[in-house]
């Protein structure tokens, strides 16, 4: 009988731990995130400050096979949206010494990406929303330049289910009025 209920005393401690573990690594999102990144083609984008445009940022690696089979689901949906006013990126959270500019840029045309390519070598935007690294992360920006929660880890799905997903969350975004509309 002890032993029954030790058991089960550490199976719930262990899945609370699990539960705990899982939320940890994500943070609340900040109220105004910082998120001023070079790209590839030596522009500074302020992303937080395209003000008018629902804005999709993408956290990936080029080692990430995940990242590589949402790149493709991105672009696809990008297609979809060229038309409206939604801005989509890929922010490489690589240091120069793991990949070059030279190395991202062949990496981005061999995968056909269309939308800019910036570079967080420090992390410094991507921290703000996770204490760990695990990719691909989205962050969705609404039109006033916040952060519509939740920052999505993972790709947990299916390319067609993901799109889905992230088609529900972009048309929500572009239909809610911003500030300056209201």
């Amino acid at each position: 009988m002890r032993t029954h209920t030790l058991r089960a005393t550490l199976m719930i401690a262990f899945l609370m731990a699990l539960t705990t573990l899982g939320s940890a690594q994500l943070k609340p999102p900040p109220a105004n995130p910082q998120m001023k990144l070079q790209g590839l083609d030596g522009k500074v984008y302020d992303l937080a400050d395209l003000r008018g445009s629902v804005v999709l940022v993408s956290f990936g690696a080029t080692w990430c096979a995940p990242c590589t089979t949402e790149l493709r689901a991105l672009e696809e949906l990008l297609a979809e949206f060229k038309e409206k006013p939604v801005k989509f990126f890929w922010v490489s959270v690589e240091r120069p010494e793991e990949i070059t500019n030279a190395g991202l840029k062949r990496y981005a045309r061999e995968h056909k990406l269309t939308f800019p390519v910036l570079r967080d070598t420090a992390e410094m935007v991507f921290l703000q929303f996770t204490a760990q690294r695990r990719l691909p992360m989205i962050v969705l920006l609404n039109k006033d330049g916040r952060v519509d929660a939740p920052v999505q880890l993972g790709m947990n799905s299916q390319p067609e289910s993901y799109k889905a997903n992230l088609r529900v969350r972009l048309n929500k975004l572009l239909t809610v009025r911003t500030e300056a509309e209201q």
